[in-house]
């Protein structure tokens, strides 16, 4: 199975060593992802992200109400959900959920923020499927949510999904080009510090991944690209989610950090996840497609 690997500045055959070491002997009592061959009869029923805001600020502070849900249309013997809240860019919560010998999982946090944001939500649900003959399969989905949330002393407390008035769209503008600014500043760090060339991939940032259950990535089949997200979930799990391996070798938890790009080489040999540390440290991942 092809993994995510971490690629150092320095000393890289030894980085990329020493996170296949640290993957293969982990602690196997950690719950993981693990992509195994899709199987197309088995679908899911539902699967949801939703995010509300509260009209009641608490603390001067305003709330967001974050719920991720999805329904498989049978038992599994294992169900997962990993979802990942970004404001304004950066990483502010994660959280997933696995149970066995079940069809649906539910969950929700309560986020509380202290000025004017963009919330992008993200979710991977997951099932892996026993079948004859020791036959494991998978099947996943992905479900996303987004909403501006404007928390000024100039204006009432609101939030919305489209900008329908002047104020709001306004509002979107500032907030998207701060993201924007965000992403392209990684983005830029990242290409200065490894060497490599933006022009050679297709950046795809990790809030606008779930347009591609739909469509494929550009010269892969639907099939091809959906064997490439479930790997790449996998990844994003098990060194993002569960922790930011960082060039010295020590581990950072990736809340802080900015939203992951993904980058697809154009000659479809591989591809790179960009993001950058609360301590502002690039760091990409790669997978071998």
């Amino acid at each position: 199975m092809k993994k995510l690997s971490l690629l150092a500045v320095s000393a890289l055959a030894i980085a990329i060593s020493a996170i296949m070491i640290q993957f293969q002997n982990g602690n196997p009592s950690v719950e993981t992802i693990t992509f195994f061959p899709l199987n197309d009869a088995v679908k899911f029923k539902s699967a949801s992200t939703s995010l509300s805001l509260f009209q009641d600020k608490k603390n001067n502070q305003h709330q967001v109400d974050w719920r991720v849900h999805s329904s498989l249309d049978r038992e599994a013997y294992l169900r997962q959900d990993m979802g990942l809240l970004f404001v304004n860019g950066v990483l502010q919560k994660k959280f997933a959920k696995w149970e066995q010998d079940t069809a649906d999982l539910s969950q929700e946090e309560r986020i509380s923020y202290r000025e004017s944001a963009r919330y992008d939500a993200i979710s991977f649900h997951y099932a892996e499927l026993h079948g004859d003959g020791n036959r494991i399969t998978s099947a996943q989905r992905m479900s996303d949510d987004m909403i501006y949330v404007i928390d000024s002393p100039f204006s009432p407390l609101q939030s919305f999904t489209i900008a329908k008035s002047n104020q709001e769209k306004e509002w979107k503008k500032v907030l998207d080009q701060s993201v924007r600014n965000r992403l392209e500043l990684s983005l830029k760090h990242a290409e200065n510090t490894f060497r490599f060339k933006v022009s050679d991939y297709l950046s795809i940032p990790l809030d606008t991944i779930r347009r591609y259950e739909d469509q494929p990535f550009t010269g892969f089949t639907k099939q091809e690209t959906a064997n490439i997200l479930g790997k790449l979930w996998e990844g994003l799990y098990k060194y993002y989610y569960l922790g930011i391996k960082k060039s010295d070798g020590t581990t950072i938890d990736p809340i802080g950090s900015t939203m992951p790009l993904i980058l697809i080489a154009k000659d479809k040999s591989h591809l790179l996840v960009v993001t950058q540390t609360s301590t502002r440290e690039s760091i990409i991942l790669k997978q071998r497609l």
